[in-house]
């Protein structure tokens, strides 16, 4: 199966709806793990503190939402049971950070443009401090290593909840996110994943919802030259899959409501001797 491919395939366990698969970078073989094979999780857009909307009452309000997925990923055997998942914006933290103690899976956040504004990016660092350092100062950015693979949290939401993406803004910090996210994606580890919340247009084109002109033909260039394993954002409140130079891009499904009836969920990744694998995995 090719980067594109994809396989449906019949109902998960426990409460999926289904799944749909894509092999990511199996023709990269410079950037198959070299440590022991793991599975992550991406989740996108809880929107915690909102009231539930387009999907049926049944499937609770949005922090009900959220810990449907997170039990799921919980319940799931070894070796598809996730080491952690990626939440990538739109979390509300001031709402969800109530429920927590729920959540067995560990959790690596990043902001959203809902998190915009000093002040509830702090509470997002506050909540989870072992996350959002650079050189073991405060920052809205962060990076962490996992059996050989690099994680890169990128911030791309600015103040006042624009849904434009920008990578400097006065409303995050420190200054030098590009320096550093150069400086990230030319090390060492065979496997690099970049997650943010906003995501970049494949051709770097000026519209809403994606990256800012500039900061897409900024991104897209250094993507194209270091080759990370993969990108993933959250933002659309949909699926789609596309590829900025030879690199995967997934943007991921909301697990608290979607646009086009389109079901909730998250991506279920596997990092092994064929790259990185995707399941979406569909909760009913």
């Amino acid at each position: 199966m090719d980067r594109r491919g994809f396989i449906k395939t019949a109902a998960g366990a426990v409460m999926a709806a289904g799944v749909t698969q894509q092999a990511l970078a199996r023709d990269q073989p410079e950037q198959r793990v070299k440590g022991e094979p793991f599975s992550f999780a991406v989740i996108a857009d809880p929107h915690a503190a909102e009231k539930p909307k387009f999907e049926p009452d049944r499937l609770g309000n949005h922090v009900e939402r959220f810990l449907r997925c997170t039990d799921h990923m919980a319940a799931l055997p070894a070796p598809q049971r996730p080491d952690f998942a990626l939440v990538v914006g739109d979390i509300h933290i001031w709402e969800l950070r109530k429920h927590l103690d729920r959540v067995s899976v560990p959790l690596h956040c990043i902001a959203g443009n809902h998190e915009s504004g000093k002040k509830r990016k702090a509470e997002l660092r506050d909540a989870f401090p072992d996350d959002f350092k650079v050189q073991g100062e405060s920052a809205d950015y962060y990076s962490f290593t996992h059996k050989g693979a690099r994680f890169v949290g990128v911030c791309d939401a600015g103040g006042g909840g624009d849904h434009i993406g920008h990578l400097c803004s006065e409303d995050f910090g420190p200054r030098g996110q590009c320096e550093w996210l150069e400086s990230e994606l030319a090390q060492t580890e065979a496997v690099k994943v970049v997650f943010s919340h906003i995501p970049t247009h494949p051709q770097a084109l000026d519209q809403n919802m994606y990256l800012a002109l500039n900061d897409a033909i900024y991104f897209n260039d250094l993507v194209t030259l270091t080759k990370p394993a993969g990108l993933f954002f959250g933002h659309m409140h949909r699926a789609m899959q596309y590829t900025v130079g030879q690199t995967p891009v997934r943007v991921v499904q909301s697990c608290a409501w979607n646009f086009g009836d389109e079901p909730l969920g998250y991506d279920l990744i596997r990092v092994g001797p064929d790259g990185l694998v995707a399941t979406t995995m569909l909760m009913s």
